[in-house]
């Protein structure tokens, strides 16, 4: 029986990726480059320094990949100080409907701590999680297990009681390596066959999982 709900956060819960995506856009615009949406859907799911390389090997060595990380920032701090961010359809629900089931619930992100403190206050759900564990937080990001196994840990629950959601093939194949029953809700980047193979269920949005709640819960 699951006992706990573990959760992916950018693209998940918060309708993020779109925001990144623009700014990098527009941080990579001064200094003449262009990044383009095929380079940010490799990176979906990956930490900064994981992304790291693979922008370096997109973009060659004359450009100062880690100038571009940092233009990003500053316009997601912007941002956030400016606009709401949005909820990724039912996932607010969601997070409530399992609290108010009694279920422990867990956040495992390839984000930092920073910007994950920030959206989660922003977003009024921080009380939700008895859990937290970020990208800052372990040696290994995803797709490896630990972020995952980290988080089940801090809940204290077995991984076998672990239901986990994530949007990312970088996600999904994390969870589902943590030994986790997996759902799937992608957002930009669809799943590939190792995750569509392994998943438990494969979802548009969340606000699809309840006529299958039994069976995702048992």
């Amino acid at each position: 029986m699951i006992t706990a709900v573990i959760m992916d956060m950018d693209g998940l819960i918060f309708s993020t990726e779109p925001i990144y995506f623009k700014c990098y856009q527009q941080a990579a615009a001064p200094m003449g480059i262009k990044f383009t949406f095929e380079l940010f859907e490799a990176c979906i799911g990956m930490s900064v320094a994981d992304a790291h390389p693979l922008m370096k090997s997109y973009f060659g060595k004359d450009v100062d990949v880690l100038a571009l990380h940092e233009g990003c920032s500053r316009n997601f701090e912007e941002y956030m100080r400016l606009h709401p961010i949005p909820f990724r359809p039912g996932a607010k629900e969601a997070i409530e409907y399992f609290h108010g089931r009694g279920l422990k619930l867990g956040l495992a992100t390839s984000n930092i701590s920073r910007w994950v403190n920030k959206l989660l206050e922003k977003g009024q759900i921080r009380s939700y999680f008895s859990a937290v564990v970020t990208s800052d937080q372990v040696s290994r990001p995803k797709p490896d297990p630990e972020v995952y196994l980290r988080t089940a840990q801090a809940l204290g629950a077995p991984v076998s009681q672990c239901l986990a959601f994530d949007d990312s093939v970088a996600g999904a194949t994390a969870a589902i390596s943590a030994g986790m029953r997996t759902v799937v809700v992608p957002d930009l980047k669809q799943p590939n066959s190792f995750v569509r193979a392994n998943a438990f269920r494969v979802y548009k949005t969340l606000q699809e999982i309840y006529p299958d709640m039994d069976e995702l819960l048992a």
